[in-house]
């Protein structure tokens, strides 16, 4: 079984005899049907962590339980973007695996079987008569102009492969049945690589409730209209004060006809614009402004400069809306706290009113990722300004907005204990690596296969990866690097100081070691070289890698990468003249403590930290 598939549906294994035993790496890799590489990816990545380290040890429940969670995700798949953008394979859903294999096998092409699915959907709602194929009668004249300008524009016209599609295909009688089929027919990787999944109607309609009262609703990236078709019904807008933006021609006739169906005695021609909401003129400037935009943008794609395509949706959409008008968007969690999209947290602190902000989890088929809904009004915040972060369970934490604060992070795993906690942290004297600290990035070959031998050769010395750093000690590298020129690489200096740190480049939380030798670093594993007054590299290790300083990073940046931006802001307490010397030789639970002292600790405080590792 290859990484991409799925957790199988069979039967979990016979319940073990002894209750609490552990596993090793390879046997809980294959409870859970993945390979050893994908569950170290896991650990490192802080998915699922171990009860023991050296060697990596599982226990048995906890494999269990992680098991039943994924299968519980209706098969969500635990793969990168990269993974799926070149994915082939397809997914059929509900009524349409009738009509699955007959695509497969018949490929009429994806432009035909939608127009043909279209047909039997108009037919079955009682709109169109049929001769085979060919609509003979029509209810209303804005279908037949609907459907005459798409068959116009076909690239094939719909011959007998389209017909028998036609006759396998299933009763297309549902309000989602077109919506759903044009996800089925798409492929994965095509899908990945637009960033575009299928959102359930209870997404859709809680947040167009988040709008009540809107008089004019748009959706710049429409897909097949199922925002702009639950609108009508949510919002109990008119077809004359919908609109929809989408840039695929097929999604985009989809979306017509959709809306045509949601209003079944009405003439009209439906506000549906094919082309990219990002590019060109600005809807606004011919419709004027709308008081709702509310849609699931693609996520991935990087349009401009760093950012990615959701967040430029988002700058889009304050164009589009009035004064007081109301933006609700469906986002990857990451948008809350990454760094890489403070300057879109900053805008949005700065230029709008956070209503709220709702967790829900895992909620698409095929996305590992969580995903949140953000909910904004198009006007300024005011002073003193709280908004809710509304968690799965519907536990609210109130956070305020403010615009002038550290990267404007929203930080949804902290409780009001760990914010204390942290607070008082801050407030204790501390020194940071901020000024104190050489840095290096890791070496980046630019070709692997060329460049690192996995056995030692003449003329190739060993190279340290992440993956050979453990808390404060090292693997023997098992990769050489051979003679050849490199895509990126730091003064050799930097990687020949002795002693200096290395660390982990992925990882929820600092995981480093001292280098005494001077070795190479590839770029999963990054050095610093510290100068903090009274502390000794070795010691800086270890304070690095200790439940405090994991605590305060995991709650501070909850992220899967060590940056050096984030670990220049770990407070490290103040040492006296030659106090290190009695550090060092303490053990590691006894130097925990006495760091603990340090910050004036108490012990529920410690207590704290300690459950966040158990």
């Amino acid at each position: 079984m290859s990484e991409t598939d799925e957790l199988p549906e069979h039967a979990t294994p016979a319940a073990d005899t002894a209750a609490g035993r552990l596993l090793p790496l390879r046997e809980a890799a294959a409870r859970l049907h993945v390979s050893t590489a994908t569950l170290r990816n896991w650990i490192r990545l802080g998915v699922l962590l171990p009860d023991r380290e050296r060697p990596y040890r599982f226990r048995v429940e906890a494999v269990a339980a992680f098991r039943r969670e994924k299968r519980s995700e209706s098969g969500a798949r635990l793969t990168s973007r990269a993974n799926k953008s070149r994915s082939t394979v397809r997914r059929f859903r509900g009524p349409c695996r009738e009509a699955a294999a007959v695509f497969r096998s018949l490929r009429p092409g994806l432009e035909c079987a939608m127009y043909t699915a279209a047909l039997k959907r108009l037919e079955a709602a009682g709109e169109i008569e049929l001769d085979g194929i060919r609509p003979v009668c029509f209810l209303r004249e804005s279908v037949r102009t609907v459907l005459e300008n798409w068959r116009r524009r076909l690239r094939q016209e719909p011959g007998e492969r389209a017909l028998r599609f036609f006759e396998a295909l299933p009763a297309m009688d549902g309000e989602e049945s077109l919506g759903e089929l044009h996800q089925a027919l798409t492929s994965i990787g095509h899908r990945a690589v637009r960033g575009a999944y299928y959102t359930a109607t209870g997404l859709a309609d809680d947040a167009l409730r988040f709008g009540a009262g809107a008089g004019r609703f748009l959706d710049p990236c429409c897909g097949s209209g199922h925002y702009l078709v639950r609108a009508a019904s949510v919002l109990k807008l008119g077809p004359d004060r919908i609109y929809g933006i989408e840039c695929d021609p097929v999604a985009a006739e989809l979306a017509r006809i959709n809306l045509l169906l949601a209003f079944p005695f009405d003439e009209f021609t439906p506000h549906i614009f094919r082309g990219d909401a990002l590019a060109g003129r600005i809807l606004r400037e011919a419709y004027g402004s709308f008081d709702l935009v509310a849609t699931n943008p693609p996520w991935g794609a990087v349009r401009s400069g760093r950012e990615e395509s959701f967040a430029l949706f988002i700058r889009q959409a304050l164009r589009f809306l009035g004064p007081e008008g109301r933006l609700s968007f469906l986002l990857p969690e990451a948008v809350l706290n990454i760094r890489a999209h403070a300057p879109l947290r900053r805008m949005l602190f700065e230029e709008c009113r956070i209503e709220s902000v709702t967790l829900l989890g895992r909620c698409f088929t095929g996305v590992f990722t969580p995903v949140v809904r953000l909910d904004a009004v198009n006007a300024p915040p005011g002073d003193g300004h709280r908004f809710p972060v509304v968690h799965p369970d519907g536990a609210r934490e109130l956070h305020r907005q403010e615009p002038g604060c550290r990267d404007c992070a929203i930080e949804t795993g902290i409780s009001a204990a760990d914010r204390a906690l942290l607070d008082k942290i801050d407030a204790c004297p501390h020194l940071t690596l901020a000024g104190n600290a050489e840095w290096a990035l890791g070496i980046v070959t630019g070709d692997n296969a060329k460049l690192l031998a996995t056995a030692p050769e003449p003329g190739a010395e060993p190279i340290l990866r992440g993956c050979d750093i453990r808390p404060n000690r090292l693997k023997t590298p098992q990769r050489y690097l051979r003679p050849g020129k490199l895509q990126q690489a730091a003064p050799k200096r930097l990687y020949r100081t002795k002693p200096k740190l290395v660390y982990r480049f992925i990882a929820n939380r600092p995981v480093c070691a001292v280098d005494p030798d001077g070795f190479l670093t590839l770029n999963s594993a990054n050095l610093l070289i510290p100068h903090l007054p009274g502390w000794p590299a070795e010691l800086a290790a270890r304070y690095l890698n200790s439940r405090l300083a994991g605590y305060i990073f995991m709650k501070r940046f909850a992220t899967c990468k060590v940056l050096r931006k984030d670990l220049e802001l770990l407070p490290f307490p103040p040492l006296a003249a030659g106090e290190a010397d009695g550090l060092m030789r303490l053990g590691e639970e006894e130097l925990e403590e006495r760091f603990f002292d340090k910050f004036g600790l108490a012990a529920e405080e410690r207590a704290l930290i300690f459950r966040v590792f158990q």
